[in-house]
């Protein structure tokens, strides 16, 4: 498995698409119905700013992209590779 950070920004008149975005993602999770290969590990939205980080376990960078573009987000969303450099 390959840890992957993905960014999220938007605009404020993106808000409402990301929160449906965010909530159809989430009620995949608690539902089971992630694709297999793919693990939501943490979610993190960034105080004062339209942004959100999220720390996923996947089979591949590739397939997590291809699963995300299926839900077509309108903002801005980085992806990346990522090993830990320190854990607490």
């Amino acid at each position: 498995m390959t840890t992957v950070i993905v960014v999220h920004t938007w605009s404020d008149s993106q808000k409402p698409a990301f929160d449906k975005f965010a909530g159809d993602l989430l009620g995949m999770v608690k539902g089971g119905k992630l694709p297999k290969g793919l693990q939501l590990k943490e979610v993190f939205l960034v105080k004062g700013k339209n942004m959100a980080v999220c720390r996923w376990e996947v089979d591949s960078l590739d397939h997590l992209m291809q699963v995300a573009g299926s839900m077509k987000p309108s903002w801005k969303l980085e992806a990346y590779e990522a090993t830990p450099a320190y854990q607490g």
